[in-house]
């Protein structure tokens, strides 16, 4: 498994990462392997595991301890906090980015994860007026001058859009940035991979829609793809037939494209895709045998793109506003 840089700290991470909201929470799959995952995709050299305190409140990071515990020194853990899970208002879980807070979630973290150190930590889905505040960045890095974080960093979303957000983070001097960017849906994160900057890229599928072995993509409402509008993922998986056949011209799967495509871009330092089974970890994983994207090959996907997915990434990052 190759390695990259996040950005311009001393962190190096495997190339493709694991995201634990897919293995500690049933939205994205049910009966999900998780510990088997795991180790199978520590055996083949990812190191990258990229976590939250909200994922299964907690469950994420201990599921991680308990199977890669004792491979602390050599793995790379990135944490999130922000949402209050602790104190609960009926089902509803709201944010908070008080400082006491964030300390108390830091610490609850550590203690879940049986370490003294998380390697990056992110503000999960902040609002502008987090992102500019100094008080919180300031207190960000104090844990890294106490050793308590290697680097920090802001976690974007809920859902696409968020260009203003992510490049007021990249002003106030966070050293990376967890964004949505895929061939389908290409901006804002297409602005954020200009800067040598941790950019941990999710969502390369684009909610599963440049995978064609789940066509057709029926609706679930249990599955997390169920925020994204199913008429769009229908266009989607429509638009992507042609893309479909171009990833078999290059003796590869449509799934592992996408892949490859966001790996193209050498400000990515990985890519985290969702992953429920042992198979899609290991065809994952194999598109780091295959042959890399030309300069032509991405000239067509540009105008591929320009085509078949504008008016899409349009329609998602207006989607973003309802959750802003």
């Amino acid at each position: 498994m190759r390695e990259r840089d996040f950005g311009h700290t001393e962190i190096r991470v495997s190339e493709i990462g694991v995201g634990l909201w897919s293995l500690a929470t049933d939205w994205w799959a049910p009966n999900v392997n998780a510990e088997e995952i795991l180790k199978k995709a520590y055996e083949l050299g990812i190191n990258f595991y990229d976590t939250g305190d909200i994922y299964g409140e907690g469950k994420a990071e201990e599921l991680l301890v308990k199977v890669l515990g004792n491979k602390r020194d050599n793995i790379v853990i990135l944490t999130k906090i922000g949402y209050d899970f602790y104190n609960k208002k009926g089902r509803k879980i709201e944010q908070n980015f008080n400082i006491d807070y964030l300390e108390f979630a830091i610490k609850e973290s550590l203690k879940r994860l049986n370490t003294d150190y998380v390697d990056i930590l992110m503000l999960h889905n902040p609002k502008m007026n987090v992102i500019r505040n100094k008080e919180i960045f300031d207190f960000m890095q104090g844990l890294k001058k106490d050793g308590i974080v290697r680097a920090i960093g802001v976690a974007l979303g809920p859902t696409l859009g968020w260009g203003e957000e992510g490049l007021e983070a990249i002003k106030m001097g966070y050293e990376g940035l967890e964004h949505i960017y895929n061939m389908i849906e290409q901006y804002p994160g297409k602005e954020f991979l200009k800067y040598r900057i941790g950019n941990v890229v999710r969502v390369p599928h684009a909610s599963d829609a440049l995978i064609e072995d789940k066509w057709p993509i029926g609706e679930n409402k249990n599955l997390h793809r169920s925020l994204k509008n199913i008429k769009w993922i229908e266009e989607a998986v429509n638009n992507s037939k042609g893309m479909l056949e171009f990833a078999k011209s290059k003796g590869m799967k449509l799934s592992q494209l996408a892949i490859k495509f966001v790996l193209a871009n050498p400000n990515v330092s990985t890519v985290v895709p969702n992953i429920t089974t042992i198979k899609e970890l290991e065809e994952f994983v194999k598109t780091e045998e295959l042959e890399d994207l030309t300069e032509e090959d991405m000239s067509f996907i540009s105008s591929y793109y320009e085509k078949y997915y504008k008016k899409l990434n349009d329609e998602s990052i207006e989607e973003t506003k309802i959750y802003k």
